[in-house]
């Protein structure tokens, strides 16, 4: 069932043709928990880092549920947010050489290039959302892309200020 899902991060295919297995969700939703902490326990400390990855998966599971509840399609609620998360992990095992790479890299020359890559894997974790929103629910490409950088901002951006507001 994995490599159904990782077709969708090549944009191929979409997650309404994918089956769907509620213990599949659930570990994606707890891979995406760990790979996201490590990653923010880099840039943070592990309690903010932990708080600002609850309240990702808090903003992920309320904003497709508010897309698919708005369609009238909650029934591909499982199918949909295990699409996202499956992606989303993707990218993010990507970017665990990533997080080395900029740690050793500090006050170097070579620093600002993890930098680089990073926004080249934000811009395509993007693409990958704007295909799954294009695909499921038939938006233009134009809707999605603006949807799905809304769901950039409001997940990655958004639960850092809602974080700073909290603590």
């Amino acid at each position: 069932m994995l490599k159904e899902y990782i077709q969708l991060c090549w944009l191929k295919g979409y997650p309404d043709d994918l089956p769907t297995d509620r213990k599949f969700l659930w570990i994606n939703l707890g891979c995406y928990f760990l790979l996201g902490l490590f990653i923010q326990t880099n840039i943070s400390g592990p309690i903010e880092a932990f708080m600002q990855i609850l309240v990702e998966v808090m903003v992920t599971i309320m904003f497709m549920g508010a897309l698919l509840y708005k369609d009238g399609s909650t029934y591909n609620f499982e199918r949909f947010l295990t699409a996202i998360l499956v992606c989303e992990n993707f990218v993010y095992v990507v970017a665990l050489p990533l997080a080395f790479w900029f740690i050793f890299a500090k006050g170097s020359d070579a620093a600002f290039y993890p930098v680089y890559v990073g926004v080249a894997l934000m811009l395509w974790s993007i693409a990958i959302i704007a295909h799954l929103l294009m695909g499921l629910f038939g938006y233009s490409w134009r809707m999605s892309a603006a949807l799905s950088v809304f769901y950039f901002l409001l997940t990655y951006f958004g639960s850092y200020v809602l974080l700073l507001l909290i603590l």
